[in-house]
């Protein structure tokens, strides 16, 4: 079966006090079709990083990224654009809203990227908000949302376009443990709903523990989850 999105080789380095840190040094993964893969380690590890990479919003140094056997052409920057827009969903630790449009019209923005937003896309941002529990707050700019409630919306974003791929950045890392759990039930059961498949960095081991494969990031290298080989 070929893999919805691989990663071959990763490698990736950055300049530090006239030398170079070097913090991916030759990731493999693969992720399969409504799979969810939860890569953990310790910080500065380059979690956010692989990530990035995954989404197209980096380039590596060496290596490769690939999408149903596809490998994605880091040098055109217009490619990358339109494959994220159709195929991927982001969410971080923050929320990232546009402060001067609602929690509706924020849904919207994805769409906006490449075309004009028509009656199925609204209510398809209404139904995710719906399913959030925001039905009463789909009007709210982000300023007159909690904290809790900005998250929802910026989870329910990544959804809106119907990608293949969500990749999620420590989604609830700044908010308390009970809020996060419920937060962790809405992304799932989006996730199951649309058949979505998820990577997702947490230093969460209950989040962690609800996907389908756990990875440690480790010395530039994913390792399976208590580090015992590397992942197939």
């Amino acid at each position: 079966m070929t893999a919805l999105l691989s990663a071959t080789g990763i490698h990736k380095g950055y300049p530090r006090h006239g030398g170079r840190v070097d913090v991916l040094r030759g990731c493999d993964l693969e992720l399969y079709s409504g799979e969810a893969v939860a890569i953990t380690g310790r910080s500065g590890s380059g979690k956010s990083t692989l990530l990035n990479i995954l989404g197209g919003l980096d380039h590596p140094d060496l290596g490769q990224v690939a999408c149903a056997g596809i490998p994605l052409r880091f040098d055109s920057h217009a490619e990358l654009s339109r494959w994220r827009t159709g195929t991927v969903g982001f969410t971080f630790q923050f929320h990232f809203l546009l402060p001067d449009f609602t929690a509706l019209e924020n849904l919207l923005i994805p769409v906006r990227a490449h075309r004009r937003p028509g009656k199925d896309d609204l209510d398809r941002a209404r139904d995710l908000l719906d399913r959030m529990g925001l039905s009463d707050r789909m009007d709210h700019l982000p300023g007159e949302l909690s904290g809790g409630e900005q998250q929802r919306v910026a989870v329910a974003r990544a959804f809106m376009n119907r990608p293949r791929i969500v990749l999620a950045d420590e989604p609830f890392g700044n908010l308390d443990q009970a809020i996060g759990s419920r937060l962790g039930d809405m992304l799932f059961d989006l996730k199951n709903t649309d058949g979505t498949s998820l990577v997702i960095v947490t230093h969460d081991p209950r989040l962690a523990a609800r996907a389908d494969r756990r990875l440690e990031l480790a010395a530039g290298r994913l390792v399976f989850d208590g580090g015992e080989g590397m992942d197939p």
